[in-house]
């Protein structure tokens, strides 16, 4: 079976696993929303890559600026599954980490999302980030290993957690070079460029409102990408002014994002329209 993916994260790597992607299907990989004919044929299964709540058509997405849906994994287990208790606990924890609530726990070090996150940093090929990210959470459900909970010394993840833990450590040195702005209507806003992971909730913790991160060479082949998020703040109003000079931004109600083709603003462009309407 074709199976279309655009980045991998937890939500896409949880939502093929409910579905039983395996590595004898047909794993395509593409740079942004899947075309009209793909979302509209059932026999092809898009994972995050458009027809947001189209899961008849064997759609799974959410990011979808116009109306709320959840995480593609919960979808999944909506449309697929019985009912089952630990895939299901560990489904709250990808939707946690996806919408990131205002009651969110704080977990220590490693998490199950600092896991995931290190396997990231050290495998690019997306192809077998999928299949090594399902395998990370296929031992969470063999092992009925709590997903909120701080995760066990695994062998196979050992390599994982370190390149982490040294993320981390480079993160502490440029987060020494973030900005910080004051909005129109007094919020906190910061500002980092940077091609580290988990530049936002060091910023949060740093007591920002609102964050925006530049990555300026993600992905595979690498494009400049902006993410802006809020801490317990709406930022989804924000794509309309987006909307009105780059095309693709998209989002939901507390983190958008530039195109996944790439975006072309300045910095300047995308802090002063943060700064403007918020």
């Amino acid at each position: 079976m074709d199976i279309i993916i655009q980045k991998v994260d937890l939500d896409t790597c949880l939502t093929a696993f409910i579905l039983g992607v395996s590595e004898k299907d047909n794993i395509i990989v593409i740079p942004h929303e899947a075309e009209d004919k793909l979302l509209k044929d059932p026999s092809i299964i898009c994972i995050e890559a458009g027809g947001s709540g189209l899961t008849e058509l064997n759609n799974f997405d959410h990011h979808d600026p116009e109306r709320y849906f959840p995480p593609a994994c919960r979808q999944a287990y909506e449309v697929r599954q019985k009912e089952d208790r630990i895939l299901e606990r560990l489904i709250e924890y990808v939707c946690m980490v996806d919408e990131r609530p205002k009651d969110h726990p704080n977990i220590p070090f490693p998490s199950l999302s600092n896991i995931f996150s290190g396997m990231l940093l050290l495998e690019k090929d997306p192809k077998a980030q999928l299949f090594k990210g399902m395998s990370i959470l296929s031992k969470v459900i063999q092992d009925n290993i709590d997903p909120f909970s701080t995760m066990p010394d695994v062998p196979e993840w050992q390599e994982y957690k370190r390149i982490k833990e040294e993320n981390i450590k480079k993160l502490e040195k440029v987060l020494k070079d973030a900005r910080f702005y004051t909005s129109h209507s007094n919020m906190k806003v910061g500002f980092l460029k940077s091609t580290i992971i988990g530049g936002i909730g060091s910023l949060y913790q740093a007591g920002c409102d609102v964050v925006i991160m530049f990555n300026p060479s993600f992905g595979n082949p690498p494009v400049s990408k902006y993410t802006i998020a809020g801490n317990t703040k709406k930022v989804v109003h924000l794509l309309q002014h987006f909307d009105k000079i780059e095309k693709g931004w998209g989002g939901r109600e507390r983190i958008i994002g530039s195109p996944r083709s790439g975006s072309n603003l300045t910095e300047k462009e995308v802090i002063e329209i943060v700064l403007k309407h918020l």
